[in-house]
């Protein structure tokens, strides 16, 4: 079964284990590491090189590692956003040498939210993540970021929603499931400048949310199943 790390991590386990018990140590002493973080620097060349975009577009000045601890241990993928004003706040998923704009920012605030699951259930650990943007109207969206080839898809509502949903989200792992959340009163809680960046956990605990669904994997697809009001 593979795991979201990169291949190379298996190879490299690999020449540890036999480098160990060829000098008399047993694999169960050697422990695989994580592979070594990008500097936002780094990031931003590679993101660069692999966008077809010029470095100063992507400057490392404005550019954060918002990657949440968890997506880090199972996935061994860093998040970067541009959080420079006059920018479209874009995101980007950064691993082994690739990278890719995940989400929308121009307009809002790109990506709030961002867990590990293994959506589709191939064995590897997904980035699932929220979004917002838009120019004169708001508006939010989920989608998953497929780490067996690196392609994103937007996850629906089920039924289809009739209008575009405003609220900022917030994406939660319960009971082996991520419920979504909309966040409440955004004038009230001091959110703006949070989610220009990206909420910490301590930033969550002060903002008022409202669940409004689940996602569930159903017929080869993800789908975001409203709760009734």
């Amino acid at each position: 079964m593979r795991t979201g790390l990169p291949r190379v991590l298996s190879l490299l386990a690999i020449c540890w284990v036999a480098a160990s018990c060829g000098s008399g140590g047993t694999p169960e002493s050697v422990s695989v590491a994580l592979p070594r973080k990008l500097t936002s620097e780094q990031a931003g060349k590679l993101i660069a090189a692999n966008m077809n975009e010029t470095v100063s577009r992507v400057s490392s000045a404005y550019l954060i590692d918002i990657t949440p601890p968890d997506i880090w241990k199972q996935t061994g993928h860093q998040l970067f956003k541009n959080t420079e004003e006059a920018s479209s706040r874009d995101t980007y998923a950064v691993s082994d040498g690739k990278a890719v704009q995940i989400g929308i920012g121009f307009g809002g605030y790109g990506v709030t939210s961002a867990v590990p699951y293994d959506v589709n259930k191939d064995g590897t650990t997904d980035i699932v993540y929220a979004y917002s943007f838009g120019s004169g109207i708001h508006r939010s969206v989920i989608a998953w970021l497929d780490l067996q080839n690196f392609t994103g898809h937007i996850v629906s509502n089920k039924p289809e929603a009739m209008e575009f949903r405003q609220e900022d989200l917030i994406l939660k792992i319960e009971n082996k499931h991520i419920a979504v959340y909309r966040i409440k009163g955004m004038d009230n809680n001091n959110s703006f400048g949070v989610l220009r960046k990206y909420p910490t956990s301590k930033d969550i605990e002060k903002m008022t949310l409202v669940k409004e669904g689940e996602l569930v994997w159903e017929n080869s697809e993800f789908f975001n199943i409203p709760i009734s009001e």
